[in-house]
């Protein structure tokens, strides 16, 4: 059993046992008839909800952390290979440039936007290959000269698709992330399609300024 399953175990084990304790000090409650003893028991129920809804939230947040961490090992791992298989699935007719080309530091863009959490985790792990997708668009615009403005496009494209579907925020950004690996489940890939979204977010082509 990894690390993950048996966190997720033990977090199953620990509310059961809270649930059961919290029962056992609800029924002394109802007993109870000395006040002060009373409030006792309804600060200990109180505490144990509390224990409670924190291990419901890590339970929660399991998943996201077990992709996370899958994508900082697939992330070291991408080439020039998975970058084409990604970028192939993304690329449009280039749309028309904009005048403003003024950056903005990536923490900044992201508060900015509503990015928070894991979904700014998440974003930042592309920075480990910026490097190297920035090399791949120059490798691709020597044989495809309107190569970065394609893709740029097929980005533009789908995030104005998913704005006008009210998405926003952290939300945004996963929708993009799937776009960005053409939904794929292969690790190397979503890493692979999260260093390229990276790439346009950095450079400012894609989010609020």
């Amino acid at each position: 059993m990894d690390s993950y399953q048996q966190r997720e175990q033990d977090l199953k084990e620990h509310i059961k046992e809270d649930l059961e304790l919290q029962k056992k000090l609800e029924d002394k409650k109802r007993c109870e008839n000395d006040e002060k003893e009373k409030k006792k028991l309804e600060q200990q129920i109180e505490e144990v909800k509390n224990s409670i809804l924190n291990y419901k939230s890590e339970l929660e947040s399991l998943p996201s952390i077990a992709e996370q961490e899958s994508l900082n090992n697939a992330m070291t791992k991408i080439t020039f290979v998975e970058l084409d298989m990604v970028t192939n699935g993304i690329l449009r007719m280039p749309l028309p440039t904009e005048s403003n080309y003024n950056i903005i530091p990536p923490i900044e863009k992201m508060s900015k936007n509503e990015l928070t959490g894991m979904a700014q985790q998440r974003l930042m792990t592309g920075v480990i290959q910026a490097n190297m997708v920035s090399h791949f668009v120059e490798h691709m615009v020597k044989i495809i000269p309107d190569f970065a403005e394609k893709l740029k496009a097929g980005f533009v494209e789908e995030y104005m698709k998913f704005r006008a579907n009210g998405l926003k925020g952290n939300d945004l950004l996963y929708s993009l992330h799937e776009f960005s690996c053409n939904n794929s489940q292969d690790d190397n890939l979503r890493a692979a399609g999260l260093a390229v979204l990276y790439y346009f977010f950095e450079k400012c082509e894609l989010f609020e300024r």
